[in-house]
């Protein structure tokens, strides 16, 4: 008789060992798609040069050099 239980509390046991799915599968990530950044409202790059003809004109249009002084 104590075969016959220790037999069926065995496989009772052993039943929960083999149950579910014994594969991991791991879940699919989520596809992200990267959008471009909106173009921005002005490009700045041209105010460098502007600010270098200023300053060349500023220079030109200020030349002190007077030639009809006598000493």
């Amino acid at each position: 008789m104590k075969l016959i239980v220790s037999t069926a509390v065995a496989l009772l046991l052993a039943g929960q060992a083999f149950a579910g799915n014994l594969v991991f599968e791991a879940p699919q990530e989520p596809v992200v798609v990267a959008e471009p950044a909106p173009m921005g409202g002005s490009n700045a790059a041209w105010i460098i040069p502007v600010i270098g003809l200023a300053a060349i004109a500023y220079a030109i249009a200020n030349d002190n050099n007077d030639d009809d002084t006598t000493d």
